[in-house]
């Protein structure tokens, strides 16, 4: 079994101890570190170091500070755009599909706006979905969506 004693010398925390202690004017002595030779090593005690007594010097609580005010927002300029990014314009008529037109067509005649959906099928000269011709697809879409079906 191994026995380790670990010595730690702070002058410094000794110091600051001992100055908090006479500012407090409690009456404690000063206490005064040993000083060492920088550039000689450490002496490493012979035996078991034993506990010291705790050094205690009363302390102040802590000081409130009053939170750190919230900085007002500041605007930002939009940065200028130097290279332009394209966006792609749709150049064709989206493609409707008989199915997605019925389905248009379903949810006004169950508002009962049946006879309203048959004149509007008619008006392209076809008296049914079925019989309209695909290239008037996209103008029924259209139509139907100022009637409020969502297609």
């Amino acid at each position: 079994m191994f026995e380790i004693t670990v010595k730690i010398e702070a002058p410094e925390l000794v110091a600051a101890i001992n100055h908090l202690a006479n500012i407090q004017n409690r009456g404690i002595e000063p206490f005064n570190a040993p000083t060492r030779d920088e550039n000689k090593p450490a002496p490493f005690p012979a035996g078991r170091m034993t506990n010291p007594e705790p050094v205690t010097a009363p302390v102040a609580p802590p000081a409130v500070q009053a939170p750190a005010p919230i900085p007002a927002p500041v605007a930002l300029a939009p940065a200028p755009m130097t290279n332009p990014v394209p966006v792609a314009v749709p150049t064709a008529a989206p493609v409707y599909t008989q199915n997605q037109l019925a389905v248009a067509m379903t949810q006004l005649v169950d508002a009962g706006r049946r006879d309203e959906v048959l004149a509007l099928i008619r008006s392209f000269g076809a008296p049914s979905l079925t019989n309209l011709a695909p290239e008037h697809y996209g103008a029924l879409a259209t139509k139907l969506r100022a009637m409020g079906a969502k297609i």
